[in-house]
């Protein structure tokens, strides 16, 4: 092996540390800053916050979504490091075998130790990233999970408000014990055979 086949090995090794995780990253930061906008555009336009009812269950959601953004940005840290760490182990190789030139030759025994070296930092390496990002992940499905419940539980609360609702805006109401109904704002008594309307 020669050392700028050493250096391309270098290459593919840092690539295949960062390549998946970078879009992923970004989709899911992508999708999980949108989530939390979202939230904050319903909570403002569409349920009042004044009268919604359950809010820890959607400040809980946007806990766990920002920690989620949280750990999957730590995890973009992680994997720099990660790969600076295999770029360096090479780098020291190098320079403990005093071979810098791409001509340059290694023996196959210390081919065997560099990529040992690099293979068990990419191993753990890849197996933290895992972990984060399915830690991420779970994070991300708790806070959908509970804004879920909290955009449920309102709507279904928005829509008793006003159960008799039409769809062309009328509200009719009727009380059995008064044999009173209302059309909006109209009042309709009935009484005897007469209907009284105020």
């Amino acid at each position: 092996m020669t050392i700028k086949e050493l250096k391309e090995y270098k290459a593919r090794l840092y690539n295949s540390l960062s390549r998946d995780l970078a879009e992923f990253e970004k989709n899911f930061l992508f999708i999980s800053t949108g989530t939390l906008a979202f939230s904050i555009t319903f909570i403002k336009d569409i349920v009042k916050i004044e009268t919604a009812i359950y809010l820890q269950l959607l400040f809980t959601s946007w806990g766990f979504i920002t920690l989620a953004t949280g750990i999957m940005m730590f995890t973009f840290i992680r994997s720099a490091y990660a790969s600076d760490k295999l770029w360096f182990a090479v780098d020291t190789f190098q320079i403990q075998q005093n071979k810098f030139n791409d001509a340059d030759t290694i023996t196959q025994a210390e081919a065997t130790t560099i990529k040992s070296q690099t293979n068990t930092i990419l191993k753990s390496s890849k197996v933290i990233l895992r972990r984060l990002r399915y830690l991420a992940i779970a994070c991300f499905i708790l806070g959908l999970i509970f804004f879920g419940y909290f955009t449920g539980v309102n709507i279904y609360q928005e829509n008793q408000k006003s159960p008799n609702k039409k769809k062309n805006g009328l509200i009719i109401n009727f009380n059995s014990k008064t044999k009173q109904f209302n059309i909006n704002d109209i009042k309709f008594t009935i009484k005897d055979s007469s209907i009284i309307i105020q």
